[in-house]
Order: C-alpha cells, then structure tokens, then sequence
C-alpha cells in the first residue's frame, strides 16, 4: 500500500521538499510554463495523468480548460493540489475532479469515459521505474501507451536521466531535438560525469516527435534531464 507519508515518488516527504525547493526551480517551472503555452489541443478538456499536487503547473495552463479530471497514486496530492491551485477552483473557473490510482491500471478506462479530452502525463512515466522494478515490465507497459493513446492529442513531460552535479556549476541551458535521441547518445551529450540514472522513457514518443529537453536541479547535487513534447 502506498505510504502517505513516503514513497519512491511522493508522501508528505515530497511535498515538503517540493514546498521548501519550489523557489529554486525557476530554471525549470519557466520553460516547462513556456512549452505548455505552445500545446494547443482543441479540448477543452483535459486528463491530467500524475500531476502531484501540481508543484510544476502552472494556473496559467490550467484555467485554459473548462473541466480537468486529474489521476494521481498519491493519497495527499489532491488535497495539496487544490490548495496550491485554488484561485482557479475556488473561482469556478475550472471543474476538477480527482481520483486516487494507478495509471497503468484506470487509464485505459479514462480514456474510454473521457473520449474528448486531451491527456497530460505530468512528470509521472519517468518516475514509473521507482514502483515496476522488472524492465521488461516497464518497458512493457510504456509500449502499451502507443496503443491506448493511439488518435488522442496528448503531451508528457517526463525524467530521461537523472544523477549528480556540482553545485559549482550553473544549470546547463535547455535545448531542442527535431526527433528522438537514444539515451547513450544523450548521456555522451549531457553527462559529463560520474553515475547516471535512464528512466527507461526513450520510446515513450514516436521517434519523430520534436522535445525540448530541460534541465532541473531538483535539489541540491542531482540534476534531471526532463524531456517535453506532444501529439496533436
């Protein structure tokens, strides 16, 4: 069972280090900001997949859409997230319904209750590794996506390869790929030294799908390497 107090990607621990680091993460809340603002699906409705409680949406994005059904693992993101993002509940501006579960389990039942929505996995599949810890079974059920998702408008932004860094060094700058990158090829890249983590996220977009890949020093000594883009 999922501890609301601590988990490999969320509990209260998380929302405290996200409450305490959220000021330092500008780097990375600006740009993901700025490429939500070139997503244009025609919905407006929109499945919001692993948002947390919302630390890295922002109200901008949101207020766009006239009801938001969010799914989330975590027994206290939804209490978080209408407590951070209440200036656009409390106005009515948005209709948010929430539910507490696993995506691989509901979301092809979503998808089939919400035919007009469109999707958005938030920072969620590149966590997917901390909770299924086989690979094939991973890699499995992120080759179920391209199947489920198949005619939706959907976007994800989602951990590549996450390890160290020394503080001394600044936040390197995003950059742009026209279509996909293997992750040895992305490691030679960014990486330029010690251990990295591959969040197993390769095939999650078609190959020729542009991304913006964009940096985030989530807390002090380790950087993630997040990658961003959409379909439709």
């Amino acid at each position: 069972m999922f501890s609301s107090w601590t988990s490999p990607s969320g509990g209260l621990v998380w929302h405290m280090r996200a409450l305490h680091r959220r000021r330092h993460w500008n780097h990375f809340l600006l740009p993901v900001g700025d490429w939500l603002d070139t997503w244009h699906p025609a919905s407006t409705g929109l499945l919001l997949i692993g948002p947390s409680a919302g630390w890295c949406i922002p109200d901008s994005f949101l207020g766009r859409f006239s009801q938001i059904h969010a799914l989330d693992i975590d027994p206290l993101a939804g209490k978080i997230f209408r407590v951070l993002h209440r200036k656009i509940i409390a106005g009515r501006r948005v209709q948010l319904t929430w539910q507490e579960g696993d995506l691989f389990e509901q979301l092809e039942d979503l998808l089939c209750k919400y035919p007009d929505h469109a999707v958005l996995f938030c920072n969620v599949l590149g966590q997917h590794g901390l909770h299924q810890r086989v690979a094939e079974l991973l890699t499995r059920d992120f080759e179920s996506l391209t199947s489920l998702l198949r005619g939706r408008v959907w976007a994800s932004f989602h951990d590549r390869l996450s390890g160290g860094r020394n503080e001394a060094d600044p936040i390197p700058g995003q950059f742009l790929l026209s279509k996909g990158l293997d992750t040895q090829t992305l490691v030679q890249r960014v990486a330029r030294e010690g251990q990295w983590i591959d969040h197993l996220t390769q095939g999650v977009f078609p190959e020729n799908t542009a991304r913006l890949m964009i940096p985030w020093g989530i807390r002090p000594g380790v950087l993630h390497w997040v990658e961003a883009g959409f379909i439709g």
